[in-house]
């Protein structure tokens, strides 16, 4: 089976086939071989070259939302009119950029301020989500204009966390 997916905004081709009770995954990166265990309907254990892996899941409408190895994956069908900036994020209607949570959690850390300037993939906020803390980085290089949340707050996936402005060309 071939199929196309968006994981973190870059198209990705996977290929997957099942024998003898093991998976083989194809994609860019290589070829995976990994018997599956399902421990529950959000965690899996994939079992390849003598290594346990455990992997967390999360349903956000057609989104699929993985995290393994204290990494997030944001995993959907591929769309051509998918125009999303950086891990979660959208312009907003003045020309900024909406820097959103990638799985719902709790906010545990603000890394800034409004007014602070700030540079891509600079950690804004930290959000625990499933035991894992995740990081959620700036898309551009900017200045926080607004902060959406405190420490404290629990937020859905998708929620506006900060906002920032473009840094003047």
């Amino acid at each position: 089976m071939k199929f196309e997916y968006l994981v973190d905004g870059a198209v990705q081709a996977v290929s997957l086939e099942k024998k003898d009770g093991v998976w083989t995954v194809s994609a860019a990166g290589g070829t995976l071989e990994a018997e599956i265990l399902r421990v529950s309907d959000n965690e899996i254990v994939l079992f390849t070259g003598g290594e346990a892996r455990r992997l967390f899941l999360a349903r956000d409408g057609d989104r699929l939302l993985v995290s393994a190895a204290g990494r997030e994956f944001v995993i959907s069908s591929a769309r051509a009119d998918s125009g999303r900036f950086h891990k979660g994020d959208d312009r907003s209607p003045d020309g900024g950029l909406e820097v959103r949570s990638p799985m719902p959690g709790k906010v545990i850390k603000l890394c800034a301020a409004e007014g602070d300037e700030c540079r891509k993939n600079q950690t804004l906020v930290i959000v625990e989500a499933m035991k894992m803390e995740n990081e959620v980085q700036a898309g551009l290089e900017g200045v926080v204009k607004k902060i959406h949340v405190a420490v404290g707050d629990l937020v859905d996936a998708e929620k506006t966390l900060v906002e920032i402005e473009p840094k003047a060309a």
